[in-house]
């Protein structure tokens, strides 16, 4: 198939442990083998969007990240700096020591996360597929 579409209510969300956020598997849904995308819904404003975290660990993915607010609102914090994100923003966190974290400010806002590591072929995390098991989801790859 060249082609494919879905809303994101299209496509199952699931909770996560690391965000208050849904989690919907958008590159799980369609099969995307080169980069990882997903979204995260959160519910009301105050919830946790994205976690704190960063890809320091060399034994884990050395994935940059683009976040992009798609609806509603976001504060995000990029190595200690508040980033105010309302909707139509991007946000970008390129070096994999940077610790990065966003909370909703507004009802049902969605962000949607791109990333993938410079020069490396894409895999899917052992992350990622913890997370499709605990939703009952089969890894798209297997």
């Amino acid at each position: 198939m060249s082609a494919a579409h879905a809303s994101l209510t299209d496509i199952p969300a699931a909770d996560v442990a690391y965000a208050d956020a849904k989690w919907t598997p958008v590159r799980n849904h369609f099969g995307i083998t080169a980069f990882g995308v997903n979204a995260y819904t959160a519910r009301q404003a105050g919830d946790r969007i994205i976690g704190e975290h960063d890809h320091a660990d060399p034994t884990d993915e050395q994935h940059q990240e683009l976040y992009f607010v798609h609806r509603g609102h976001a504060r995000f914090q990029v190595d200690g700096q508040d980033v105010d994100a309302p909707a139509g923003t991007f946000v970008s966190a390129l070096d994999v020591n940077t610790i990065r974290s966003a909370v909703a400010l507004s009802d049902n806002t969605v962000v949607l996360v791109i990333g993938a590591e410079p020069g490396a072929p894409y895999e899917v995390t052992p992350a990622e597929r913890a997370d499709l098991a605990a939703a009952g989801l089969p890894a798209t790859p297997a």
